[in-house]
């Protein structure tokens, strides 16, 4: 039996025992069975919430689940994703039988790692790292990084600094996090293995940009050198830390949709009904929402998926997230990961106002006029943050395409 404390760091740095979590010792399929009471002091406490608001609603009792399965799909999302997960295992050198889920959260525990409010330890202590620099430049990080993830040797102090600034980070592309005078961020790195011919780096930020021109809250960011003016790194602000050094607690869509093997949701509605359900301001953020779903379909945002969308809690409850991992189609996928409704295709403006009277979402015309009004900007966006013409002229013509879709100016498929 595999028994983890976890704690919660408040937005003020102060952080609680909220309870504990017991796993089985995973099979050898890495099946297991897990178990979550709240603590008691934490029930008492004035400033207690859920951890889940739809599935792990306050008050004494245990929830169980398979795996980390609703109603515990918060301790999966505590976990790094593949990025993440192959650095714990390489660096910690886990056998095949110690790289499950509860493993990697006992070597979190170890070492003090994660993003968001939650940590855990193996003890009655926490063992939450304060926030740090890491002791690596960034360029030299990006070096290590560059080296992992092409399977060419690290020397050990390099996978150690590697470890503790990229482990706890989501995604599958290589990021770390990174301190400075002006804050906590994650770096997003260039990859070898999924870049391919387009400067992603160059686009994302522009996807950012582009956002904010649109209307959408997005997190500060800033293009950072490494070594020569060729490679760069995206710094984004990370919106889980606060002036005071204390922690947000975050929730992906994924979960509040209460995701699970074969059991997916599959559309933008799915998302706005679970955000109308877990928001303290309802209305507000599934207008968001749906301004956040426009602006994925003028700009070819095609990995729409679950655990790109999240909320957050803070002193008024929880509340959808600035938006994030805004890319074009540069995996040419051509549908959306999520349906609008009923397709996947990038939709018409007609279809999208359909859906905003079903949302009862106000004024959603002059939504999709900034939308379309902020995309529409793409080529001299992209040119001024030096993204290469070649990308701008290929992606350029599939935003071209969708922005005239959302204005009315064209048939789908034009």
């Amino acid at each position: 039996m595999i028994v983890l404390p976890v704690w919660v760091t408040l937005p003020d740095g102060r952080t609680l025992a909220v309870g504990t979590l017991a796993c089985s010792e995973p099979d050898e399929a890495g099946r297991f069975e897990s178990e979550f009471a709240y603590d008691e002091g934490w029930l008492r406490d004035p400033d207690r919430f859920p951890l889940d608001p739809l599935s792990l609603p306050l008050g004494a009792g245990r929830f169980r689940a398979r795996q980390f399965e609703p109603p515990l799909a918060i301790f999966d999302d505590a976990l790094p994703d593949d990025w993440g997960r192959e650095l714990i295992v390489r660096a910690r050198r886990l056998p095949h039988r110690q790289q499950g889920a509860p493993y990697l959260l006992k070597v979190m525990a170890e070492h003090g790692l994660g993003l968001g409010a939650l940590s855990f330890s193996e003890s009655s202590r926490s063992n939450r790292m304060p926030l740090s620099g890491a002791r690596t430049s960034l360029g030299r990080l990006a070096v290590a990084a560059e080296r992992f993830e092409a399977g060419l040797g690290v020397d050990a102090d390099a996978l150690q600094a590697l470890f503790a600034a990229g482990s706890s980070p989501g995604g599958a592309r290589p990021k770390v996090l990174v301190r400075d005078r002006g804050g906590e961020w994650i770096a997003k790195l260039p990859s070898s293995r999924r870049d391919g011919r387009f400067d992603v780096v160059g686009l994302e930020t522009t996807g950012l940009d582009l956002a904010a021109r649109a209307g959408l809250p997005v997190p500060g960011h800033r293009l950072a050198t490494l070594g020569t003016a060729r490679r760069r790194a995206l710094l984004v602000r990370r919106f889980d830390v606060t002036p005071a050094g204390g922690r947000r607690h975050m929730i992906s869509l994924r979960t509040l949709c209460k995701e699970r093997p074969g059991i997916y949701a599959l559309s933008y509605t799915e998302l706005a009904e679970a955000v109308r359900r877990a928001s303290a301001q309802p209305r507000e953020d599934v207008a968001r929402m749906f301004r956040w779903m426009a602006f994925n379909a003028a700009f070819g945002n095609t990995d729409d998926h679950l655990k790109n969308f999240w909320m957050v809690h803070d002193d008024a409850g929880y509340r959808l997230s600035e938006a994030f991992d805004l890319l074009p189609d540069v995996g040419e996928r051509r549908e959306h990961c999520l349906a609008f409704e009923y397709g996947r295709a990038a939709p018409t403006r007609a279809e999208l106002l359909a859906i905003a009277a079903r949302w009862d979402v106000r004024d959603a015309a002059s939504i999709l006029d900034a939308v379309v009004a902020g995309v529409a900007t793409f080529p001299a966006v992209a040119k001024s943050r030096r993204v290469p013409k070649t990308n701008i002229d290929e992606i350029g013509s599939d935003i071209g395409r969708r922005v005239r879709l959302l204005a009315g100016a064209g048939p789908r498929g034009a």
